[in-house]
């Protein structure tokens, strides 16, 4: 999400860094996602009573909107706020409540492969900050809306997952 910051800062961060990150995080949250059931995938279990499926679509309109910004060159949205981005965060929960979970899965999967392409189009320095994030490298704010958000879910799953198991 736009406002975290990369853990990254003042480090630089190649292109094929950054996809290797990318591509590892993802990996684990798939695996961590596959080995559920799908009454685990749409129990509302995690914080404020989302699901993984709820999860899910959260990281895929990330993405989407990630990707969307490098495409076009700019950023209609913000500047973002925490409460902006939990009100972002609750449309997007409303708008995929109702959704099926095989097609969030297959949104997941083409975003997912969106985001690798966009970067993977990209020039390999990701430490210029764009026109329309001023102050904000490329490379962290593709990183803080893909390996890092990933990162984030898995944690909030894997936490879920052990509080089931005491």
């Amino acid at each position: 999400q736009p406002q975290k910051g990369s853990g990254r800062e003042g480090a630089a961060m190649t292109k094929a860094e950054l996809l290797d990150a990318i591509r590892r995080e993802r990996a684990t949250l798939d695996a961590l996602v596959a080995a559920l059931s799908e009454a685990q995938m749409i129990a509302p279990e995690l914080d404020a009573g989302w699901s993984v499926k709820d999860a899910l679509a959260h990281i895929t309109q990330w993405e989407q909107i990630c990707a969307k910004w490098i495409r076009e060159g700019r950023r209609d949205e913000g500047p973002f706020t925490q409460e902006s981005i939990d009100a972002f965060n609750q449309s997007i929960f409303d708008a995929n409540k109702g959704r099926a979970l095989d097609a969030i899965r297959e949104e997941s999967k083409r975003s997912f492969a969106a985001i690798v392409e966009t970067v993977e189009a990209l020039a390999d320095d990701l430490d210029a900050a764009p026109a329309w994030a001023p102050g904000r490298p490329l490379g962290e704010i593709i990183s803080s809306n893909s390996d890092e958000h990933y990162r984030e879910h898995i944690e909030q799953i894997e936490a879920w997952l052990r509080g089931r198991a005491s």
